[in-house]
């Protein structure tokens, strides 16, 4: 038992050590350790951060109702999450004054073009527009992500999502929308692709169905 317990205390010395020293060398790393031009940053999906998951005509992404119906652990929604939506000013001025370069942020589909395809929201409009010039205001480059695995609910219900092809076209007037409103301002956009197989297959990830192809249970 003593010599148990010898071990035991010679191993929390030596992980004590080497969590000092791990420290000590990140706090030994700057700016200057980095190639000219590297690019600091961070980087969130909507899903994420938002909140705000009704507003201000906003409507369910797959996302939502995956959560809605209790597959997250413990039964956890992002209906309030970080609420980016309402303290987006306050988040820019904290990512200033931790000194980043970059924001990369998720645009959700679902606040943008809640049914999917039709008429853009303009609340949802008005939020991406004031991030981004918040953004810039601060000396912070934004890069976008078009898709965040948050395809609208709508569509899934209409058509099975991804795996209809007819989501291409909705998509594609999506990303349209996502260009033409902020490409100018925007110097990196992004695409995802959606995780098809761990949602439509081992329902990991929405929309937790049981997909089939050509007929056959995958």
């Amino acid at each position: 038992m003593e010599q148990s317990r010898g071990s035991s205390s010679r191993l929390r010395f030596l992980l004590a050590v080497l969590l000092f020293e791990l420290v000590s060398a990140a706090a030994a790393i700057t700016r200057d350790d980095f190639p000219e031009g590297f690019v600091f940053g961070a980087g969130s999906s909507a899903y994420q951060v938002e909140g705000a998951w009704a507003e201000e005509r906003k409507k369910p992404s797959i996302w939502d109702t995956y959560t809605h119906q209790g597959y997250a652990f413990d039964h956890a929604t992002a209906d309030v999450a970080a609420d980016q939506y309402h303290k987006y000013k306050a988040y820019v001025r904290l990512m200033h004054e931790m000194g980043l370069d970059a924001y990369r942020f998720s645009i959700s589909w679902s606040r943008l073009i809640p049914d999917g395809r039709g008429a853009v929201n303009p609340k949802g409009l008005e939020y991406y527009n004031n991030l981004i010039d918040e953004l810039l205001k601060h000396g912070i480059q934004p890069h976008t992500t078009i898709y965040h695995f948050d395809l609208p609910q709508a569509l899934q219900d209409e058509y099975n999502g991804l795996l209809n092809p007819r989501v291409i076209e909705d998509f594609t007037a999506f990303a349209d929308v996502c260009f033409r409103s902020f490409g100018v301002r925007v110097p990196r956009n992004h695409l995802r692709r959606g995780k098809l197989h761990d949602g439509a297959v081992r329902r990991r990830s929405p929309p937790a169905v049981r997909a089939r192809l050509h007929g056959v249970p995958l």
